[in-house]
């Protein structure tokens, strides 16, 4: 039959045991919540890279597409100066009128 002294060490025995389990268990848990975290981490990092790039990418596109609007509407500008003639001056408008000053 056990006494009251190896029922205390069987008791402190399980306690450490289950203690030291405990302790091993955590450790693990947490290197691997740490793992799945910079996992985590470094592919939001690339999806937000990738992301950027997509922007850069759009940005670069829309810049083109802004210069040849100006281009086409410098052109257009041109010609329609070109088209359009220079007023004649008043003394070719009126030849038999003479403007003097007062």
């Amino acid at each position: 039959m056990m006494n009251d002294h190896d029922l205390a060490i069987l008791l402190l025995w399980t306690s450490g045991t289950l203690l030291a389990a405990t302790l091993v268990f955590c450790t693990l848990w947490l290197r691997g919540r740490e793992r799945d975290l910079r996992s985590a981490l470094a592919k939001s990092a690339h999806e937000a890279s990738a992301e950027i790039r997509h922007i850069v990418g759009a940005v670069d596109t829309i810049a083109v597409e802004i210069e040849r609007i100006s281009e086409a509407q410098r052109f257009t500008a041109q010609v329609l100066a070109d088209k359009i003639e220079p007023e004649p001056p008043l003394v070719k408008r009126f030849p038999g009128r003479v403007i003097t000053p007062h």
